[in-house]
């Protein structure tokens, strides 16, 4: 069984301003901000140079 992580980003009821929740397996987890956003970008790109072709 696959454990999937996403991050999904909708509208508030206002229209205008984005809500991001972390979701684990469909579930939400709970609200995430921006900079945590920016956070968990930063730190999937980075270990991407610790793979190693076989």
């Amino acid at each position: 069984m696959s454990q999937k992580l996403a991050i999904r980003v909708t509208l508030e009821p206002d229209g205008k301003t984005p809500k991001r929740e972390l979701m684990f397996n469909g579930y939400k987890v709970g609200d995430v901000s921006y900079v945590d956003l920016i956070e968990f970008i930063m730190q999937a790109t980075s270990s991407l140079r610790f793979e190693v072709k076989r």
